[in-house]
């Protein structure tokens, strides 16, 4: 084996640096959860952020494990103002969409917001010590927590990635 040879498959099992437009979507992950065991659908969550439901569906699941941090920003400030709010139950359909998403997360073990902590969701590998329980939260959540914002953002395809 070469010198160049023996360099090149040093270079291939070496990690890729990480990219500094992304970061890891675990505490992203564990928000999204929370507003799902209130209640708050995949669907619901995604029309509040105006992303696709398939993204919110990628993160929850583990599928991506990056997201933008414009993203995490916005789920941060999505889950500050529902983490402890119920979504809107007015119709069948939306108390069907709030039970199953709740049934979902019980399945999953998924706590609720009061179950994270702060200090500590962020950082990676972060498990918290509870798992699902009933929550009925201090009201219910508006709809348009964002008041309408209008956001430009690159194609949802970059904003999570999986590995």
């Amino acid at each position: 084996m070469t010198a160049a040879a023996e360099i090149t498959d040093l270079a291939e099992s070496v990690p890729a640096a990480p990219d500094p437009a992304r970061v890891g979507a675990g505490g992203t992950r564990l928000r999204l959860r929370a507003l799902a065991a209130m209640g708050h659908s995949d669907t619901r969550i995604a029309r509040a952020l105006d992303e696709p439901a398939w993204l919110v569906t990628k993160i929850i699941n583990r599928t991506a494990m990056t997201v933008t941090p414009e993203l995490r920003d916005s789920v941060g400030t999505l889950y500050d103002a529902w983490w402890d709010k119920r979504p809107p139950e007015r119709t069948p359909a939306e108390r069907a969409a709030a039970e199953a998403t709740r049934t979902r997360a019980r399945r999953g073990g998924w706590c609720a917001g009061m179950g994270l902590d702060d200090d500590e969701i962020d950082v990676p590998g972060y498990e918290p010590r509870c798992t699902w329980r009933p929550a009925t939260g201090t009201g219910v959540a508006d709809d348009d927590p964002f008041g309408a914002i209008a956001r430009r953002r690159p194609p949802p395809d970059s904003r999570a990635e999986a590995v």
